[in-house]
C-alpha cells in the first residue's frame, strides 16, 4: 500500500516530466518567449536564480521575461545541460528536481551549475509547471574567518 510518502513512477511519466522541463530551457535557448509560457500554468510563479522577488503570474512574468531576454542576448551562445536528481508523479501533481549546468560564450561570458526545483500539475491532460525555483548550488568548502 501507497502511503503517499513513496512513488511508484513509471519511466514513461518522468520523461514526460522532463521534457516538459527541458523545453523551457529549449525555448529559452531560441528566445522563444512563447514556447516556455506554454509550459507555465496561468498563475505560476518563478524564483529565478539572477531576480531577487518572486516573480507571479503573467503580467510579472511578462516583465521578467522581458529582462531575462535582455540578459541573456547581452552574452554569447548558451549551451546547458539538465541532470536529474528526482522526478516524481503523484496523480495530477509532480516534482522535479535537478541541476541545471549552463555557459554563456563571450561577450559576457558565465560558467555555473543551478539546482532547480519545478512543482507540475496536470491541467487539461497535460503538464504545467505551477512554481520554479532556482537557487546557486552552495560552496561545498566555504571559507573558515
Amino acid at each position: 500500500m501507497n502511503n503517499g510518502s513513496e512513488t511508484e513512477t513509471s519511466q514513461a511519466e518522468r520523461n514526460e516530466i522532463m521534457s516538459v522541463v527541458n523545453s523551457v530551457f529549449e525555448s529559452f535557448e531560441a528566445g522563444d518567449i512563447l514556447g516556455i509560457e506554454k509550459t507555465l500554468a496561468e498563475d505560476s510563479s518563478v524564483w529565478d536564480v539572477f531576480t531577487p522577488q518572486l516573480v507571479i503570474g503573467r503580467e510579472g512574468r511578462r516583465e521578467f521575461h522581458e529582462a531575462d531576454k535582455a540578459q541573456s542576448t547581452a552574452r554569447g551562445k548558451l549551451t546547458w545541460n539538465s541532470r536529474f536528481v528526482r522526478v516524481d508523479v503523484w496523480g495530477d501533481t509532480a516534482l522535479a528536481c535537478y541541476y541545471l549546468d549552463f555557459e554563456y560564450k563571450e561577450p559576457n561570458a558565465m560558467i555555473a551549475s543551478v539546482r532547480i526545483t519545478d512543482l507540475l500539475r496536470r491541467i487539461d491532460g497535460a503538464w504545467k509547471i505551477m512554481h520554479h525555483h532556482e537557487g546557486i548550488i552552495p560552496d561545498p568548502h566555504p571559507a573558515h574567518n
